[in-house]
């Protein structure tokens, strides 16, 4: 264990064991992310809705691949899947690691309107990635929760938000933008009323 300096951010307080979040855009061109979304839907008229019984949302959760292929096995998303794991280290550098991170499972989910996922994380790795494909107009934002929140008392008689106080972070979800996360952070996507397809693609490495 080492000792780091920290720098006081307003009078006394320090803002100490902070949360990291990684967003890059433009992670393909528009042609690239045609031919995955276009992939993906060739991919949902084999294995339909997917893996329902693993999420409390059933047959409310997103159309999927979970557990049933990874799609770093397919031609149409290996550029996809080397520009994440780019950013994947990019990010664990953020942490002081210099090791290289392998994309252990991938999969896509197709929102349509009302489809949901509950609060939920990734156990057994170590950084998660979504990435958007699709966004129509109205598409739920993905929901971060506060790691600590739910375990202890919040102060009394919040009058305003500050970093400190911030329990959940609303992620607006944008057309060829990955997010990178630790992969014990609780997400979620409440359900929404829009016309077309929300298409996302998730990656674990560990």
């Amino acid at each position: 264990m080492s000792n780091i300096n920290v720098q006081p951010v307003s009078n006394n307080v320090s803002y100490v064991f902070p949360v990291g979040l990684y967003a890059a855009s433009n992670i393909l061109s528009e042609e690239e992310n045609d031919i995955v979304c276009n992939k993906i839907y060739k991919l949902r008229d084999v294995f339909k809705q997917g893996n329902v019984t693993d999420w409390m949302s059933s047959t409310a959760s997103p159309d999927n691949c979970f557990q049933l292929t990874d799609l770093a096995e397919y031609l149409e998303f290996k550029p996809l899947v080397e520009r994440v794991t780019q950013c994947v280290h990019e990010f664990a550098q953020q942490y002081g690691s210099q090791e290289l991170y392998e994309c252990t499972e991938s999969w896509y989910n197709v929102y349509t309107s009302g489809r949901y996922q509950e609060f939920h994380m990734h156990p057994g790795n170590i950084f998660s990635v979504i990435y958007y494909a699709k966004v129509p107009k109205g598409a739920s934002p993905t929901y971060f929760k506060r790691p600590d929140m739910g375990s202890m008392l919040p102060p009394k008689n919040k009058v305003r938000d500050t970093p400190l106080n911030q329990d959940m972070l609303i992620a607006p979800p944008q057309k060829g933008t990955a997010i990178i996360f630790r992969s014990n952070l609780q997400h979620s996507v409440p359900p929404a009323t829009f016309d077309g397809d929300r298409i996302t693609v998730a990656f674990n490495f560990a």
